[in-house]
C-alpha cells in the first residue's frame, strides 16, 4: 500500500457515522488514512488525516480504506473500524484495567452499506467488524435511520457508511429508497 489513492476515481472518502443506542450519533469520520510509506504504520485517520494532508510528513501517503463505500484495503479497514468503535464506545485500554481483569462487552453491530454487496464483500465487511471487536454483525441495505428502528432490539451499535458519488450520497439498495441513484 505505497501508492496514494487521493484523486483516483472511486476513492473519494466515504463518511462513517456511528450511532450508539441510547446515546445517538457519537461519531462522524472520513475513511481517509495517512500511512507511512516506508513502515506501513498509520499516522492519522479520519478527519485528522484529511487535515494533515495539507502538509503531510515526507514519507506519508494518503489512502482511502474504502472504495465507493466497500472495503478496498482489508487490514486498514479493520484497524479503522476498531479505532472508530473504541472511540465511539469510550473504551479505555489502560494497563491497570487490563491488569485487574476488567472485560469489555462486545457489541452487536448493524452495518448499513451503500450498495448491494457480493458474497466476498459481505465476508470482508463481517470479518473487518469481527476483528474490530463485534460480537455479531448484521449487514443492512437500509439507511441508518431505518436500521435503528428495525434492528433496534438486536443491535446496540449502528454504523452507517455513505459514499458521495458525483452529486448525491448512496445510502441503500432498496428499490423504493429516495437516495437510490442507479
Amino acid at each position: 500500500m505505497t501508492e496514494s489513492t487521493v484523486g483516483k476515481r472511486g476513492f473519494e472518502p466515504s463518511k462513517i457515522t456511528i450511532y450508539v443506542k441510547n446515546r445517538g450519533i457519537v461519531l462522524e469520520e472520513s475513511s481517509m488514512a495517512l500511512v507511512n510509506r516506508d513502515t506501513g504504520l498509520i499516522i492519522a485517520m479520519g478527519n485528522e488525516a484529511e487535515e494533515a494532508m495539507e502538509a503531510p510528513p515526507t514519507p506519508a501517503v494518503a489512502v482511502n480504506a474504502l472504495r465507493r463505500g466497500i472495503v478496498a484495503y482489508f487490514t486498514l479497514s479493520a484497524n479503522m473500524f476498531r479505532y472508530y468503535l473504541h472511540r465511539a464506545l469510550g473504551y479505555d485500554h489502560s494497563f491497570v484495567k487490563r491488569l485487574i481483569g476488567i472485560t469489555i462487552k462486545k457489541p452487536r453491530i448493524a452495518v448499513c452499506v451503500p450498495e448491494e454487496l457480493t458474497e466476498v464483500e459481505e465476508k470482508a465487511f463481517s470479518e473487518a467488524f469481527y476483528q474490530a471487536g463485534a460480537k455479531k454483525v448484521y449487514l443492512s441495505g437500509l439507511p441508518l435511520e431505518n436500521a435503528v428502528t428495525s434492528l433496534g432490539k438486536q443491535c446496540s451499535v449502528f454504523v452507517g457508511i455513505t459514499w458521495s458519488g458525483k452529486e448525491k450520497e448512496r445510502f441503500c439498495i432498496n428499490e423504493n429508497c429516495p437516495h437510490r441513484i442507479f
